[in-house]
Formats: C-alpha cells, structure tokens, sequence
C-alpha cells in the first residue's frame, strides 16, 4: 500500500483470482472431511442408541436401515456430479463481487458462525417450503415414510431433494458473501447435526430440556416425525429450535407424545422398498 492514502489498491485480477483459487483449495480440504464427519457422527449415535434407546425397534431386521443407507449413498452420488457446489458458489460469488450485505472482516471463527446461522435459517425455510409446496413434499415424503427413526433416518433422503437445498442456500451465500471456509464448516456442522437429531436416544432429561431453547434435540424432531399432521407441520428447524419458536412452528416434546411415526398404512408398505421410495415422487398416490 502507498503511504499517505486512506484505502488499499484493489488487488489486480491475477491476484484476485490467487486469492480465491487459496480460498476454494482451503475450503475443498475441509470438505473433504465430510464422508468423516458423517461416519464418525453415525458411529456415536448408534453407539449411543445402543445404551440409551429411547424406543424399542418397531422395524426389526435389516431392511429398513439398509433401504436408509442405501437412498443415502445415492444421494452422495448425484452431490459428486453436482458441478455447483455451496463452496463453489461461495467461491464465485466472493469473486465476483456486488453483494449487498457483506459480512464485515473477521476471524474464521465468527464467519463460520455466522454462517452456519444463515445456513440453517436457510435450511429451515427450505423444510418448511418441503411440506407446504405439494411437489417439494412429493421427494421429502421418502424421508418421511421410515417407519421407524434412528441415526439411519438421517442418511434416508431421495436424491434430488439436496437441490431444493441448493436452491434456498445459495441466496444466503451470495447475499452476505459468506467465505468459502466459513460455508464449509457450517456445512459439516451441519451434516452431523442431521444425523444427531434422528438418533433413538433419551434425550428428556434436565439438561436436554434446557438445551431444546436453543437446540434441535432428538426428542424436539421426533415430534416433527411422528404419523400425526399437526406434529408433523412443526419443529422443522436442523441444529436450531430458535427458527420454530420465531415462526411460530414449535411444539415442545415435553408435551407432545409421538405415537406413531411415518405416513399411515399406505405409504407404510412400501417404506422399506428403496426402488419405490426412488419412483414414488413421480408416481399417484396410494
């Protein structure tokens, strides 16, 4: 910088593009610890499930939980061939310039933080939108047809519903020009939270009353799950319970017994067929 003026030089084109190829390559090698995220999360919660069910397993043997995985493996498939990715655009958009909300400097830290608010204010809108646009609840339905909800619930997605997800992330991206590592961590953090939430764990004690003020407990989304619409349309929030008290879209699970989970009978039969899970979007209703 010349001394003696009050701003610094806008870094030349070669040095912008520099910066953000720095940027991507820091953001890519934390993404890269998404698939370990994911394990090491799913491993704790099914440890977790092991010592501390909540419920009994109304869907005994294999099949549920392989028909869950297996609809998840696909999804990360069609992510990989995905050529816009949340970092990639955070990438672009930092490029490109023109956001009218910049975040201000600041450490990592707070970015992440800020964004992983953004994000999952973002994701909450998404998952509302999931159950009120008929053609939206037609992929999210796959979700929520598992009869039964455990840490394998939260892999049980019909791959196409991740660009929903696309669609509502990107504007909070480019709109506060959230940094590329900043978008990374939120979305690791919030990876493993989509798996915490599904465990089938006690989670009614003191401490997780408390926690429910702010956090998405498993015991706050196992009412978001249950077979009853009115409990269904509620609790859509992934990490953050604040977006539902805001929106008016809370139910306390103190006070809200779950009696059954998934989508009635109809829908039940197929629940565990993961090539009609696939179609059923696509196909009329039973």
């Amino acid at each position: 910088m010349t001394r003696g003026h009050g701003r610094e030089p806008l870094p030349s084109p070669q040095a912008a593009l520099r910066l953000g190829g720095m940027e991507r390559a820091f953001a890519d090698e934390l993404m890269a610890w998404a698939p370990w995220a994911m394990a090491a999360t799913f491993v704790i919660a099914a440890l977790a499930e092991g010592l501390f069910a909540a419920r009994a397993e109304t869907a005994p043997g294999l099949r549920r939980p392989a028909t869950n995985l297996l609809l998840g493996i696909l999804a990360l498939l069609l992510a990989a061939l995905v050529p816009t990715s949340l970092v990639g655009f955070a990438v672009w958009s930092a490029a490109k310039g023109g956001a009218p909300f910049p975040l201000p400097p600041m450490p990592l830290v707070l970015a992440a933080l800020a964004a992983l608010l953004l994000r999952s204010f973002a994701a909450y809108w998404a998952h509302r939108a999931s159950h009120r646009i008929g053609w939206l609840w037609r992929l999210h339905r796959v979700h929520h047809a598992d009869t039964a909800i455990d840490a394998t619930t939260g892999f049980r997605h019909h791959p196409a519903e991740q660009f929903v997800s696309l669609l509502f992330a990107l504007p909070a991206i480019w709109l506060f020009a959230l940094p590329p590592a900043a978008v990374a961590i939120a979305e690791l953090v919030l990876i493993a939270a989509g798996i915490a939430e599904h465990a089938n764990i006690r989670a009614d004690g003191r401490g997780w009353r408390a926690a429910t003020w702010l956090f998405a407990t498993p015991a706050v989304h196992l009412v978001h799950h249950s077979s009853r619409q009115a409990q269904t349309d509620s609790n859509y929030g992934s990490l953050f319970s604040v977006w539902d008290r805001l929106f008016g879209t809370w139910r306390d699970p103190a006070t809200e017994p779950v009696e059954r989970i998934g989508l009635g009978d109809a829908h039940d039969r197929d629940a565990d067929r993961w090539h009609r899970q696939l179609l059923s979007p696509f196909m009329r209703d039973p």
